[in-house]
């Protein structure tokens, strides 16, 4: 059980604007046992997010028939593209919104375009429908108004869903997440196979920020046990799908165990 030992950060503004700014991004996988000391030592050294300090992220995300993006991702290449729908938990009733999102990466160093648009609660109740969540014409005008063009058609291919706590770190603006109760949902029945949701052992702390280097206020997070930098929850997600059910470390990141 995580403890909400959060402080928040006094100034709406202590995250500067800067819309599709290139930045750094790392990212620290947790075992689960050390999920609860993580919060506690991000919140200790770290002011929470003033507008949005929790909270669960749905992410429809969408691939192409032969699974480019999943390769790029898996294969660790420089140059790295995901496309996605995603919300923030779930709205009762009404129109809500979601954000198409085209995310890409050089390395370490990435940007995110988005733009907002409003679908129907009934929608995102059923996300893994065939309706989708929003119709295929809509998703590629969305994707050419952000100025992407795709290198094939597109397919809705899986749904991510975890919780998320967001920090500040103080003295590089820096953002700082911790997710955890990763849950995934194949939609296309064709890319594997489709049993239901399944649960992702541990969680990952993200840092995204103007620099590469860990802040100097959060390099007590490799008192967790913790060094590596390039998990990708939609490559592990996918990845689960893809392996035969049963077999051993499947709901592990690729070479991730933890000792009992």
């Amino acid at each position: 059980m995580i403890r909400w030992l959060t402080r928040r950060a006094g100034n709406a503004e202590i995250f500067p604007s800067k819309t599709n700014s290139e930045r750094f991004e790392r990212k620290f996988y947790l075992p689960a046992s050390t999920i609860p000391f993580a919060a506690h030592l991000l919140a200790h050294y770290c002011p929470e997010d003033s507008q949005y300090p929790r909270g669960t992220i749905h992410s429809v995300y969408y691939d192409t028939p032969d699974l480019e993006y999943f390769n790029d991702s898996q294969e660790g290449n420089h140059g790295r593209v995901k496309v996605r729908i995603r919300w923030y938990d779930f709205p009762q009733t009404g129109l809500a919104p979601v954000f198409l999102e085209v995310k890409s990466k050089r390395g370490y160093a990435g940007s995110k375009k988005r733009k907002t648009i409003s679908v129907s609660s009934e929608r995102l109740g059923n996300p893994t429908s065939s309706q989708g969540i929003l119709p295929y014409p809509a998703v590629m005008h969305g994707l050419a108004e952000l100025g992407y063009s795709p290198p094939d058609l597109l397919q809705p291919l899986i749904l991510i869903s975890y919780r998320r706590l967001r920090f500040v770190e103080r003295m590089t603006c820096s953002r700082v997440s911790l997710d955890w109760d990763i849950r995934s949902m194949l939609i296309d029945p064709k890319a594997g196979r489709r049993e239901g949701s399944i649960g992702m052992e541990g969680g990952v702390i993200e840092i995204k920020g103007q620099s590469s280097e860990i802040p100097a206020t959060l390099q007590s997070i490799r008192d967790l046990g913790t060094d590596w930098s390039r998990y990708s929850k939609y490559a592990s997600c996918v990845e689960v799908h893809l392996e035969e059910p049963g077999s051993v470390g499947r709901i592990w990141p690729s070479g991730r165990t933890e000792s009992a």
